[in-house]
């Protein structure tokens, strides 16, 4: 595949990522959970899809956005068990999804 193919793939698992969180913290069924862990899944091989399309190495932004990946990743779980109040994860999760794609854009070091 592509590197674009890879991109495009990154974004929708972004997309199906979300939809599923917005679900979760919504008081959703578990389809939701299910979309979030597909979304994870997606953006995970497309990441690295794209990483070995473009020789990338592993630079410290991308083992960055990695940690941001597992943190978007316990979110849910932190906030169903009530760790996490389900105001303060969607404050969370915004801030996350804004560090990744700065890391991204950015690639600070």
């Amino acid at each position: 595949m592509s590197y674009e193919t890879y991109k495009l793939l990154h974004v929708l698992g972004l997309v199906a990522l979300f939809l599923g969180l917005g679900g979760i913290l919504a008081g959703g069924r578990k389809s939701f959970l299910a979309l979030h862990g597909l979304g994870l899944l997606i953006m995970l091989v497309a990441g690295f899809g794209m990483q070995a399309k473009g020789s990338l190495g592993f630079p410290g932004w991308m083992i960055a956005k990695l940690g941001v990946w597992v943190l978007i990743a316990v979110t849910p779980v932190a906030s169903k068990r009530g760790v996490l109040p389900a105001g303060l994860a969607v404050l969370l999760m915004f801030a996350l999804g804004g560090m990744a794609a700065w890391l991204a854009l950015a690639k600070p070091f």
